[in-house]
């Protein structure tokens, strides 16, 4: 994720922290100052939001462990002022996986929560305050007992993609198709995604950027397992273009916006010797165009192509890894030797061929 660097790395799953977590600090600050509260006030809140978000970390370390035992690897976690992100490869298909995989975070929750009411009832709790003469013993261990109590239920909301929206949907994959129990739980998801929305319009604005990421999310996730369902089985052969236009890298712009204006084609493969070594799009043969003249070499535009692929691979399995790398196209082999490319917009054409005549039954 941009804006963040890494703090840290566990069983080989690195760990970062996003720059505008500092900004809840200075809110934080700035808040308790204002109102008039002490050095020793805004102290006491930082450790109170640091332990939180060990909690937080902890409860995505669950996440990500959890996937560990299906062979499913952790990209990253990233820990952000409203929380963390754990970037799972993918989510378990198998529905008794997927469950266990979403309930693995708040289940770090409860175990947090019991370790501390042993620690409450046995009085052995520490007060961890820099000034001590308003703090209980165990004042800090009630305080975020509740608040990871809290964390558990919010988190078990069915609201897909949240974790209890997650959970609802393993649930419904029991009995039904992964791409029907998908649609059931994206619809209550956007449904209390909705209701977040309108109530922090009269209690909590918070509840409104919640309310926006649930809505926004559930559609992303249903309109990409609809995808996956459509792709299921079909190579790379059935969707590549074979005829394509290729640039060289001794091409100039000129020949690229001609290139551009003489077909369909918006994004191109571009060749030395027959080899691969990268790809132009249209905007940037444009911005080329304008910004070093007509007859410059395209060399100032290339991309390079980190990702290829074979015509035998899983066309779904590619389309993740080109939405997830942004690629508008990458190039298609067959034994070593460049037989076709692959493009967004291909793909997408293909898809809306297939969910027409899926809808037409």
């Amino acid at each position: 994720m941009k804006g963040a660097f890494q703090i840290a790395s566990v069983k080989g799953i690195r760990i970062f922290i996003h720059w505008t977590f500092f900004i809840l600090f200075i809110w934080i600050a700035y808040s308790r100052m204002s109102a008039n509260g002490t050095v020793a006030d805004v102290l006491n809140e930082i450790v109170f939001m640091l332990s939180l978000f060990i909690c937080v970390l902890l409860y995505e370390l669950g996440h990500a462990l959890a996937a560990a035992k299906y062979n499913i690897k952790t990209r990253d976690i990233t820990l952000l002022p409203i929380g963390g992100v754990a970037r799972l490869e993918k989510m378990p298909e198998d529905p008794k996986q997927e469950l266990v995989v979403a309930i693995a975070g708040p289940m770090v929750n409860v175990a947090i929560v019991g370790v501390l009411l042993i620690i409450i009832s046995l009085g052995k709790g520490m007060p961890i305050a820099f000034d001590m003469e308003d703090y209980s013993a165990n004042g800090f261990a009630v305080n975020m007992m509740l608040v990871n109590i809290s964390l558990i239920v919010f988190n078990l909301i069915p609201a897909f993609p949240m974790d209890g929206g997650r959970v609802f949907r393993a649930l419904l994959a029991m009995k039904w198709s992964r791409v029907r129990a998908t649609q059931i739980a994206a619809a209550v998801g956007q449904s209390i995604a909705v209701l977040f929305i309108a109530a922090g319009l009269f209690f909590n604005p918070f509840l409104i950027l919640i309310g926006v990421f649930v809505f926004f999310g559930a559609q992303t996730e249903n309109k990409m397992i609809q995808q996956q369902s459509v792709f299921k089985n079909v190579t790379v052969k059935q969707a590549m273009i074979s005829t394509y236009t290729a640039l060289s890298d001794s091409s100039t712009y000129q020949e690229g916006v001609n290139a551009l204006l003489s077909g369909y084609v918006t994004d191109f493969l571009v060749l030395s010797g027959g080899e691969v070594v990268g790809y132009v799009t249209r905007d940037e043969l444009l911005k080329g165009y304008a910004e070093y003249g007509p007859d410059t070499l395209i060399s100032h535009s290339i991309r390079k192509v980190d990702y290829a692929v074979t015509e035998n691979d899983a066309l779904d399995k590619v389309w993740m890894k080109m939405m997830e790398s942004d690629l508008p196209l990458v190039p298609v082999y067959s034994d070593g030797v460049v037989t076709g490319i692959l493009s967004k917009e291909n793909v997408s054409e293909l898809m809306a061929l297939h969910l027409l005549k899926a809808q037409r039954g």
